[in-house]
């Protein structure tokens, strides 16, 4: 890592000296001749190291910068430079937070070696940080539950576009957990100490949906008793979401098509313009393209909040997720219900897996709460999970002829079970309740391994 060094001396000869020696041994370096001119490097940024006289003429001192630093930027190390009048100053900048001092006339290969150590302190600090902000970008993440390869490209892109200012918009069907994306885009990113706004955009009304968004001012239309701030306004530093996107009127678009281009926008009723910093997130199970096509939607705010498009897979194409989502809602759902259900038993499981889900993650969560509230045994079974769910498998049996043996009986429900599955073992595996070495060694006993076929998919 090429850290840079900022030195603050108003004696020329000192501060380029000390450029071209910290050039020759590799950092980076920037000068400045007094603390004003120090203070705006440092509020650019980049900088890792900070060497300053203690006095300096301007108005601002070595004791200002490092006021500055400690409280703005803490994890910079600051080396104070002084004569030997000023011993006792330089002993106060030490408690003030200053890494170190060192006298004038100075000795170069001191100052070389604190530096080097001040910057040992900051890369181990540096490193801290980025494990953290790692850490905690994988909790966030986790609340994304899937390992599917559809699932894993969708986590991939909330990770690199999180902290970007550019608008997203999230499409997908209908319970496929789009809201859940949106929080998790904003969880990652610098604005996560700030508010995130949610609206429901179909829930309301165009009037009242104009004032929620944009505020209104007292008298601005009947029942407007008291000013009002909007969504906007309260979001400001931090994220909106707008939910529904799609079901949004002409002149809401118009509105918000303005904030999204300016930063800018009056209440209902009111001629003060206000500015706001906010990062806009939108979601839609609709296909703006056509409603663009149709007339429905304004172009521009459509390529205005498609800055980023996520595409979040419906449930059906991503059933590899089934079992931690499964998973995931019998412990909510136990917690909630003061219930111990431990799981599923096989026939429960292959209806699961089984049925196509048109409401998406949504069906299945109300189906494992529903089911956990029927279960009365320690697992839940085919007859505890709603209609819908259970229907098909009930029509749909096994047949195995009375008089063979057990061996074969097994042979026939592993072979009918890995058909039924498209060849998918781990699904075939987690359904009879058997590990997948387990499986893998009955196919071999019974004949039925053959890495040639479907049957050698994950």
């Amino acid at each position: 890592m090429k850290f840079t060094i900022l030195i603050i001396d108003d004696e020329k000869n000192i501060r380029e000296g000390l450029a071209a020696d910290f050039e020759m041994d590799g950092y980076n370096v920037k000068v400045a001749e007094n603390g004003k001119q120090g203070l705006e490097f440092i509020s650019k940024g980049d900088i890792d190291l900070v060497i300053t006289d203690l006095r300096m003429p301007g108005g601002v001192s070595g004791e200002d910068v490092l006021r500055h630093v400690t409280a703005e930027t803490p994890g910079i190390p600051v080396i104070v430079l002084t004569g030997h009048g000023s011993i006792d100053a330089a002993v106060q900048a030490m408690h003030d937070g200053a890494y170190d001092f060192l006298t004038k006339p100075l000795n170069l290969e001191q100052l070389e070696m604190i530096v080097k150590r001040a910057l040992q302190g900051r890369e181990l600090s540096l490193q801290h940080q980025q494990l953290l902000k790692e850490v905690d970008s994988n909790h966030q993440v986790d609340e994304i539950i899937g390992k599917s390869a559809a699932m894993q490209k969708v986590i991939t892109l909330v990770k690199k576009v999180a902290d970007a200012k550019i608008s997203v918009l999230v499409t997908g069907e209908s319970g496929v957990g789009k809201e859940v994306v949106a929080d998790a885009l904003h969880k990652l990113s610098s604005r996560r100490n700030n508010s995130f706004i949610k609206v429901h955009c179909a829930a309301l009304s165009e009037t009242l949906l104009e004032s929620e968004l944009f505020g209104h001012e007292k008298g601005s239309f009947t029942g407007a008793e008291s000013l009002h701030k909007g969504k906007f306004e309260q979001a400001h530093g931090g994220t909106i979401f707008l939910d529904e996107i799609g079901e949004i009127n002409q002149t809401v678009q118009v509105k918000l098509l303005r904030v999204l281009q300016e930063k800018k926008f009056e209440r209902v009723g009111g001629e003060q313009t206000l500015e706001v910093d906010v990062r806009v997130i939108a979601a839609t199970n609709r296909n703006l393209e056509e409603e663009v096509k149709a007339g429905r939607f304004r172009e521009d705010l459509y390529f205005r909040l498609n800055g980023i498009h996520i595409e979040v897979p419906p449930l059906r194409e991503r059933k590899d997720d089934i079992p931690l989502l499964m998973n995931a809602f019998l412990e909510k759902y136990n917690a909630e219900n003061n219930k111990n259900v431990k799981g599923f038993d096989s026939r429960a499981r292959a209806a699961i897996y089984k049925y196509d889900w048109p409401g998406n993650i949504r069906e299945l969560q109300h189906c494992v709460e529903s089911s956990v509230v029927m279960a009365s045994g320690d697992e839940i079974t085919l007859d505890d999970l709603p209609p819908t769910v259970s229907h098909q498998s009930k029509s749909e049996n096994i047949a195995i002829p009375v008089g063979i043996s057990l061996d074969e009986a097994e042979k026939i429900l592993i072979q009918q079970n890995l058909a039924a599955n498209k060849g998918n073992k781990s699904k075939t595996a987690d359904i009879l309740g058997i590990g997948r070495k387990t499986l893998h060694r009955k196919l071999q006993e019974y004949g039925l391994e053959n890495d040639d076929e479907e049957t050698s998919q994950e």
